[in-house]
C-alpha cells in the first residue's frame, strides 16, 4: 500500500509541474487506476470500509440488544416497585443480606435454627453462594460511586428520535448514579445479567457458527425469548437469572478452546468459568455432562487430537478441582453417579494420552493396525480392574444415588416415586402449550437452523446439535428446565437468518470488490490407529458410491465458470440475493412482529412478584393486591421476634425473608420426613393437629381466599404425610382420595374435618369455623387471601427445651454444625414415621411407601403390552 501511494503521489507531483489542470487530474487518474490494478488496491480499500462499517453497525445493535434485553424486564420495577419476587428469591436474598453482613467465614459456618424448625439448616453447606457473592460484590462497588446527576438539555433531546430517546433509562432525560441498597441490587441483578447473557449468547453463536450476522441475531432473539425471561424478570432473584450466563460463558469457552489444536490454553479459562457455574446453581452438572459428551462424540468422529486432549483435560481438571472447593458440592463430581460420565471421559482422554505418548517412544514406528489393537488391549485391562473397583465401592456404599429429579429425566412415566416431587407442578413434563408459551415462534426457526450447522470448520459445530437434543429431551421431562432451552433456541434461530445473510451481503460486495483470500487452517496431522483411520478407510470404500467423481467434476467446473464468466455470475448471484431478502422480508416481518408481540405480553404476565398482583375490581378499577406481602409485614410488626409460625413448606422463605420469623419447613426440602410430618399435622382432624402444633410453633398461616390458596394443595400435603405416617390415609389409600373434594366441590369427611380446611374457611363457609378452644384468629389480610391464627395454650416447656444448645447434637464438641431435635412431648408422634426410601435409594435401608409401590406398578403396567391388560394410568 505504500508503494502504491508513493507512486501515486510522485505521479500527481510530475503533473502538477508540467501540464494544465484537466490534462493533470486525467493523468493522475491513470496512475492512480493503473496501481490499483496492479495490486487490488481498489478491492482491499473496498472490502475495509464496508466490513468497517458493518462492523460499527452490528456493534451498534448488539448494544441495543443487550439494553433490550434489560429493559424488557423492568415491567415489574415499573409497576410494582423494586420488590423481591415469590418463594426462593426471598431465601436469596436473606442469604445475600447475611453474608453481607457477617461475612464469609461466618457465612459457610451458619447454621440456621429460624429455618426448619426444630431441626434446623445449615445454609453455607447447602447453598449454591455464587449469585449471593457476585450480588454483595456489586453492591459494595456500587457504595463507592459518588451521587451525581445530569439532565439532558431539551435542545439536545428534541434533536434526539422519539423512538431512541424512549429506549435510553429515563426516557434520555438524563442520567444519574447513586449507591443502592442491598435490595434494589438484588432486584436488579437478574436483568443485569440478562443483558450479560445476551453478550455471552453472541459470542457464543459467533464461535459456533463463524458468523456474526447469526450472532447478532441469537442475541435479539436470547434478548427477549420467555424460557430466559422466566427465570431473569427484575425482582427473580433465582439462581438461575445468573447461572444462565456462567453456562453460556463456559460453552463460549470451550468452543473457543478446540478451534484449533493450538487453542487448547482456553480450556482454562473454560474451567475457571465453569467454577462459577457450579457455585451458582445445580443445573451445573447439564453442562458437564454435556461438553463431556461433546469430546466424547469429537472421538468417535475422529476428530481426537492433542489439542482436544488438553483443552478436556485442563476444563476437568481446573473445573471440577474448583467446584470441590463449594461446600454443597464437595466430593460429589467423584462420587455422585449423574457426574460420572465426565469422570469417565476424562479417564478414557488420559488413557488415550498415555497410549499416545507411548508410541512416539518406541524406536521403531508403530503401525496403524498394532497401534489400534494395542489401545483395545490397554483399554480392556482398564476395564477390568474398574469394573472391579466399582463393585467393591458400590457395596460399600461409596456412590451417591441419582436424585429423584435427575432419575425423572429418564424415566417413562409421569410420576418419580416421592410425592413430594411430584406434587411441585414445575417438575411435570411440559406440554405443547408450554413450548409455544416459553419459545413462540423461534422454535421454528431453530428447527431450520439445525440444517445450517454442519458447514463449520470448527469441531464445535457439532455441539449445537447435541445441545439441542439433549435440552430438547430434558424439557420434554421436567417443565423447569425449559430454562436450558433459551440459548440453544436463541441460537440456532440466527443460523438461518445468518447464513442466507453473510451469503446475500456477500453477492452484492462481489460487485465492487473481490473476496478476501481465506486464512490458512492449523490442521493437525492426521492420526493413525484410531477412529480417524476407521471413517478414512471407509470413505475410501463408500466414497466413489457417495460421491461419485462426476460430480466432483460437476463442482469444479462450476467454479472454473464463475471465475471466467464472473461479469455474468456476479450480478446473477446479487440480484438472487435481493430476491431472498426481499422474500424473507416479506413472509418473515409479520412473524417477527408476532414473536416480538408475545414476548412483550409474556413479560408482563411474568412480572408479578407473586406476592402481589395487579387486577381489577367489578367496577372497572385496576388495583394492586398486596395481601401476602403485607400479611407478612403484619406479622413482623405485631409479634414477638422468637415467635415460631407454620405454615406448608411453600411460604417458609417468605416467613423467614419478610416476617424475619422461625419456619417450621420452605423450599429446600431437603428432609421428606419432615415434610411429611408437617403435612400429617396441617391434615389432621383439628384437635390432634393442635396437640403436635403446640409443642412447634406459636402462630399457624395459611393462605386463602380462592387465589392459589391451600386448599388446592392440601391433596397433596395428605398424600405426602403418608408416605411417612402410613396410617394417616392407610396403605391401601396411597393417593389419599379420602382426603380431597367430590365433583360438586364439596369436601370428604377427612378433609372436612381437618385443620387446614377448617382455618382456611374458618367463618367464611357457613358452619366451618376452628375450635375458640384451641386457636385464635389474629389477623385477615384486606381482600382475605392470608390468614393467621394464633396457637392457644403453647407448650413453654417444649419450647424452651428446643432452644436449650445442650438439647442439639454435634457432629463434634465445640462444633457449628449442631442439628436440633424434636421436644420428648413429640417423640410419640415420630416414633410412628416410617424412613421414607425412594426409587433411587439403594444405599438406604426402608420399606417403600404405598405411593412408591404404586408407581412402580404403574411402570411395570406400562412396559407391558397392551394385550396384558391392566390399568396404566392409575395415577
Amino acid at each position: 500500500a505504500q508503494a502504491i501511494l508513493a507512486h501515486a503521489v510522485g505521479g500527481a507531483c510530475a503533473l502538477s509541474r508540467h501540464r494544465p489542470r484537466a490534462a493533470q487530474a486525467l493523468a493522475f487518474g491513470f496512475h492512480i487506476a493503473t496501481a490499483a490494478r496492479s495490486a487490488r488496491f481498489g478491492d482491499v480499500v473496498a472490502a475495509a470500509i464496508v466490513d468497517f462499517a458493518l462492523f460499527l453497525v452490528k456493534l451498534v445493535l448488539l448494544a441495543y440488544c443487550c439494553l433490550r434485553a434489560y429493559r424488557i424486564r423492568l415491567h415489574s420495577v415499573e409497576v410494582f416497585g423494586k420488590v423481591i419476587h415469590e418463594f426462593d428469591p426471598w431465601f436469596n436474598f436473606r442469604a445475600t443480606e447475611y453474608l453481607a453482613e457477617h461475612g464469609w467465614k461466618k457465612f459457610f459456618h451458619w447454621y440456621d435454627y429460624m429455618s426448619w424448625y426444630p431441626i434446623g439448616r445449615p445454609i453455607g453447606t447447602t447453598i449454591y453462594p455464587g449469585m449471593q457473592i457476585v450480588s454483595v460484590w456489586i453492591w459494595q462497588a456500587l457504595s463507592h460511586i459518588p451521587t451525581y446527576k445530569y439532565k439532558v438539555p431539551k435542545e439536545v433531546l428534541s434533536s434526539v428520535p422519539r423512538w431512541l430517546a424512549e429506549s435510553l433509562p429515563n426516557s434520555g432525560k438524563g442520567v444519574s448514579f447513586a449507591p443502592m441498597t442491598l435490595n434494589d441490587v438484588c432486584v436488579m441483578v437478574p436483568a443485569w445479567f440478562a443483558a450479560v447473557a445476551t453478550f455471552f449468547t453472541f459470542m457464543l453463536t459467533w464461535e459456533l457458527s463463524e458468523s456474526s450476522t447469526a450472532a447478532l441475531f441469537s442475541a435479539a432473539v436470547m434478548a427477549i425469548i420467555p424460557a430466559h425471561i422466566m427465570r431473569s424478570m427484575a425482582g427473580e432473584f433465582d439462581n438461575e437469572a445468573v447461572a444462565v450466563s456462567t453456562f453460556c460463558l463456559v460453552l463460549w469457552m470451550w468452543a473457543r478452546s478446540i478451534r484449533r489444536p493450538s487453542s487448547w490454553p482456553f480450556g482454562i479459562l473454560a474451567g475457571l468459568a465453569y467454577i462459577a457455574a457450579a457455585a451458582t446453581w445445580g443445573g451445573y452438572i447439564f453442562i458437564n455432562n454435556l461438553i463431556a459428551l461433546h469430546a466424547a462424540v469429537l472421538v468417535v468422529l475422529g476428530k481426537y487430537s492433542s489439542g482436544l486432549y488438553w483443552a478436556y483435560s485442563l476444563y476437568w481438571g481446573i473445573g471440577t478441582l474448583g467446584a470441590m472447593k463449594v461446600p454443597v458440592i464437595g466430593w460429589a463430581p467423584l462420587r455422585s453417579l449423574e457426574q460420572m460420565p465426565s469422570l469417565l471421559v476424562f479417564i478414557v482422554f488420559q488413557l488415550m494420552q498415555l497410549c499416545d505418548l507411548y508410541r512416539r517412544r518406541q524406536k521403531q514406528p508403530m503401525g496403524a493396525w498394532k497401534f489400534f489393537f494395542f489401545r483395545c488391549v490397554v483399554f480392556a485391562l482398564v476395564a477390568g480392574v474398574a469394573a472391579a473397583v466399582v463393585f467393591v465401592l458400590l457395596q460399600l456404599g461409596y456412590f451417591m444415588p441419582l436424585g429423584a429429579r435427575i432419575r425423572g429425566l429418564f424415566l417413562e412415566a409421569v410420576k418419580t416415586g416421592n410425592p413430594l416431587v411430584d406434587s411441585v407442578a414445575e417438575h411435570n413434563p411440559s406440554t405443547e402449550e408450554a413450548y409455544d408459551v416459553y419459545l413462540g415462534n423461534a422454535r421454528y426457526l431453530a428447527v431450520i437452523g439445525l440444517l445450517f450447522c454442519w458447514h463449520q470448520s470448527t469441531p464445535a459445530k457439532f455441539l449445537v446439535f447435541l445441545y439441542a437434543m439433549v435440552a430438547y429431551h430434558y424439557s420434554l421431562k421436567m417443565s423447569r428446565l425449559m430454562i436450558i432451552c433459551g440459548p440453544i433456541v436463541s441460537i440456532l434461530a440466527g443460523y438461518p437468518v445468518g447464513v442466507v445473510g453473510d451469503w446475500c451481503v456477500d453477492q452484492w460486495l462481489n460487485l465492487v470488490s473481490r473476496q478476501p483470500e481465506a486464512d490458512a487452517i492449523d490442521i493437525a496431522p492426521p492420526r493413525t490407529g484410531g477412529m480417524g483411520s476407521i471413517w478414512r478407510t471407509i470413505w475410501r470404500r463408500a466414497g466413489p458410491m457417495i460421491c461419485p467423481m462426476e460430480l466432483a467434476d460437476l463442482a469444479k467446473a462450476k467454479t472454473d465458470s464463475q471465475r471466467s464468466l464472473w461479469f455474468i455470475d456476479r450480478p446473477i448471484r446479487a440480484a438472487l440475493a435481493v430476491a431472498i431478502c426481499a422474500a424473507t422480508y416479506k413472509r418473515g416481518r409479520n412473524h417477527a412482529k408476532s414473536f416480538i408481540s408475545h414476548c412483550d405480553e409474556i413479560s408482563t404476565h411474568f412480572s408479578s412478584p407473586q406476592i402481589m398482583f395487579q387486577t381489577k375490581l367489578r367496577s372497572g378499577e385496576s388495583v394492586i393486591v398486596d395481601d401476602y406481602l403485607r400479611g407478612y409485614e403484619w406479622i413482623r410488626d405485631n409479634t414477638p421476634e422468637d415467635s415460631r409460625v407454620m405454615a406448608w413448606w411453600d411460604y417458609g422463605y417468605q416467613i423467614t425473608g419478610i416476617a424475619k420469623r422461625t419456619s417450621i419447613a420452605d423450599g429446600n426440602t431437603w428432609n421428606h420426613e419432615h415434610i411429611a410430618t408437617l403435612g400429617r399435622i396441617m391434615t389432621s382432624p383439628e384437635k390432634k393437629a393442635h396437640n403436635a402444633m403446640r409443642h412447634l410453633a406459636d402462630y399457624v398461616l395459611v393462605w386463602a381466599g380462592g387465589h392459589g390458596d391451600d386448599m388446592g394443595k392440601s391433596p397433596h400435603l395428605a398424600r405426602i404425610g403418608n408416605s411417612v405416617f402410613p396410617d394417616h390415609c392407610g396403605d391401601d389409600d396411597p393417593l389419599c382420595q379420602k382426603f380431597s373434594f367430590y365433583q360438586d366441590g364439596s369436601p370428604t369427611p377427612m378433609m372436612a374435618k381437618s385443620f387446614l380446611y377448617k382455618a382456611v374457611n374458618h367463618n367464611v363457609q357457613q358452619g366451618v369455623k376452628l375450635s375458640t378452644k384451641l386457636f385464635q384468629e389474629v389477623h385477615t389480610t384486606k381482600y382475605g387471601l392470608m390468614r393467621v391464627f394464633k396457637v392457644l395454650n403453647v407448650s413453654q416447656e417444649s419450647k424452651d427445651w428446643i432452644a436449650d444448645p445442650a438439647n442439639r447434637v454435634c457432629d463434634a464438641p465445640g462444633s457449628w454444625y449442631c442439628v436440633g431435635q424434636y421436644p420428648p412431648a413429640l417423640k410419640p408422634l415420630i416414633d410412628r414415621r416410617r424412613n421414607f426410601a425412594q426409587l433411587e435409594d439403594f444405599n438406604r435401608k426402608g420399606e417403600k411407601s404405598a405411593y412408591t409401590k404404586l408407581v412402580e406398578e404403574s411402570r411395570s403396567k406400562k412396559k407391558k403390552p397392551a394385550s396384558s391388560g391392566g390399568d396404566s394410568d392409575e395415577l
